[in-house]
């Protein structure tokens, strides 16, 4: 009975609430690729709390829309600190436990001096922390996004 009480098989099946997602130039295309890897059982929860309404990604026709206008209300690029999301959906899949989300930028200039917000899921879990490495050609910088820190100036 006391298993039963126990956080871990409670709402977070974790000790940890994290992301991690790449930004990877690709030249051929002049496309910048971005990959993000979520939790699927943190993800729904915060679904459901940004719509008001239980998710599922298993029972729910809709999931692209809903996903995306998630994703699109908490990752963006600022210009003139004004968050916008120039980037394309490509769409989601799920893997194992966790949920990749697909996006691109179609640009052939360097991100330096660009302002990322990645505040994914920080409404849901306060120590919610979010990883990006950027790559391009050999150049490659990490950045994490955490509470009071969920916007970086990329260089």
């Amino acid at each position: 009975m006391l298993l039963l009480t126990t956080p871990i098989f409670g709402r977070s099946l974790h000790p940890f609430h994290s992301s991690v997602g790449d930004c990877i130039y690709n030249a051929k295309d002049k496309v910048w690729e971005i990959s993000i890897r979520l939790f699927e059982d943190d993800l729904t929860l915060g679904i459901s709390q940004f719509t008001g309404a239980p998710f599922s990604f298993h029972k729910n026709p809709q999931v692209d829309p809903i996903l995306e206008k998630y994703v699109r209300n908490y990752f963006g690029i600022q210009v003139n600190q004004k968050r916008t999301t120039p980037y394309r959906w490509i769409g989601w899949e799920s893997v194992d436990d966790m949920i990749w989300v697909y996006l691109e930028i179609p640009s052939d200039q360097e991100l330096s001096g660009v302002f990322i917000e990645n505040s994914l899921l920080a409404d849901s879990f306060p120590d919610q922390t979010n990883l990006l490495q950027v790559v391009r050609n050999t150049q490659k910088r990490s950045y994490l996004f955490r509470k009071n820190e969920w916007v970086q100036r990329l260089e």
